[in-house]
């Protein structure tokens, strides 16, 4: 599985990572605002899949943690951390 940095000309190539990670408080409008970046993504499919399966953290594929966790209990998926794998 390719990992999300690996996707050439993915949507969010070249803007701020901040936004994708914020906890700031601009926290809200930025999450909205990276998530309607994601939605225009052509690997969207392939980044939210990546983030099911692994323990990431910020907006991945359009989803936050919240949404992932309900998507992997819905989809029985137990996610992997990262840092087990060396990835």
């Amino acid at each position: 599985m390719k990992k999300p940095w690996q996707f050439e000309g993915a949507s969010c190539w070249g803007i701020d990572t901040e936004m994708f990670f914020s906890n700031n408080d601009r926290a809200n409008e930025e999450t909205k605002i990276a998530k309607t970046i994601c939605r225009s993504c052509m690997w969207l499919t392939e980044c939210r899949t990546y983030a099911l399966h692994n323990e990431v953290h910020g907006i991945w594929g359009s989803t936050d943690q919240r949404e992932r966790v309900r998507l992997r209990q819905k989809l029985n998926i137990r996610p992997e951390p990262i840092y087990m794998r060396g990835a």
